[in-house]
């Protein structure tokens, strides 16, 4: 199993397609939260570019001045208000990681699920996935260390060298294996939260040790399968950044905020794209894994003593 079939890859994207509900709903929780955010923000800000000159200048074009200017009013519109634009990123990741149990028990099963059906999924492997995620900020740390070191060996090489080609390869090199870290680590506890689903599995560690077994046998094709996917991401983010900032006119509000819904949309698509392949890909080779072993082996059972032979 070195190779990703094909069919799981656009089947993926059928099912987050056809179970598109799933996608709108996450959708509208994230415009609802963002609206909260960035409402303090606006009002603050209207309040002062209202009864300003500066206005023309930010609708019309992005002046550096103008901008600093408002940063700097005494009525601080944008300090004043981050703890509130701060606040809603929050609450919509705690809502992705609710919605994930709804999300991957929908597209496992391959069916629509009753709304009912659904948010009980979503309750019940919640505190698991929570669970799981301050392990995966556990697992982050040495991502972390090593981006450190890295910092620190480019400062020293850049200070030391003539050119600046050793210390900038330096940041390509560190750039790449911790990307490909971090995509590694998001797999390992990606494919975690679909065992537990699948399995039920309540123990956060043995899906953990499950999964990590799973990838140690079949890390090329899951990698190569959640890779093409994020690629696809990056490029629409790309296009669309390019669109905004390139055939866009500044006074183009509604034209802009257009694309940018889209970009989010696109983005949301593509991550329930990642989590739709992967539940396929397990229930698609979960008959092949349970002939081959089992992804934990089963704890020793003592026997008990014949009567034959002596105690």
């Amino acid at each position: 199993m070195t190779g990703a079939r094909p069919k799981t890859f656009l089947a993926g994207a059928a099912i987050v397609w056809r179970r598109q509900r799933i996608l709108w709903l996450l959708y509208a929780a994230n415009l609802f939260l963002a609206f909260l955010g960035a409402r303090g923000a606006a009002t603050r800000a209207g309040e002062i570019l209202n009864h300003s000159l500066a206005a023309e200048r930010l609708v019309h074009g992005f002046s550096v001045g103008a901008y600093i200017e408002l940063r700097l009013h005494p009525n601080l519109p944008f300090s004043a208000s981050r703890p509130m634009m701060i606040y809603p990123s929050i609450l919509f990741a705690l809502f992705m990681l609710f919605a994930t149990g709804g999300v991957l028990a929908a597209y496992y099963e391959g069916r629509r699920l009753a709304a009912g059906n659904f948010f009980q999924a979503c309750s019940e492997h919640f505190w698991r996935f929570l669970r799981l995620m301050f392990c995966l900020a556990i697992a982050l740390i040495p991502v972390g260390i090593l981006a450190g070191l890295a910092g620190v060996l480019y400062r020293r090489v850049d200070r030391q060298s003539i050119s600046p080609f050793p210390a900038v390869h330096i940041v390509e090199v560190a750039a790449v294996i911790i990307v490909l870290l971090l995509m590694s680590l998001r797999l390992w506890f990606d494919m975690a939260q679909v065992i537990a689903v699948a399995e039920g599995e309540k123990n956060m560690r043995r899906a953990l040790k499950s999964s990590a077994i799973l990838l140690r046998h079949n890390f090329g094709s899951l990698f190569w399968l959640y890779l093409r996917i994020s690629l696809l991401g990056w490029v629409g983010l790309w296009l669309g950044l390019n669109v905004w900032l390139e055939h866009l006119r500044p006074e183009a509000i509604g034209r802009a905020f257009f694309v940018s819904q889209a970009m989010i949309i696109f983005w949301l698509a593509t991550r329930l794209w990642q989590r739709g392949s992967e539940a396929l890909w397990y229930r698609e080779r979960l008959p092949e894994l349970m002939v081959s072993a089992p992804l934990v082996p089963p704890a020793p059972v003592e026997k008990e003593p014949s009567a034959l032979q002596p105690v």
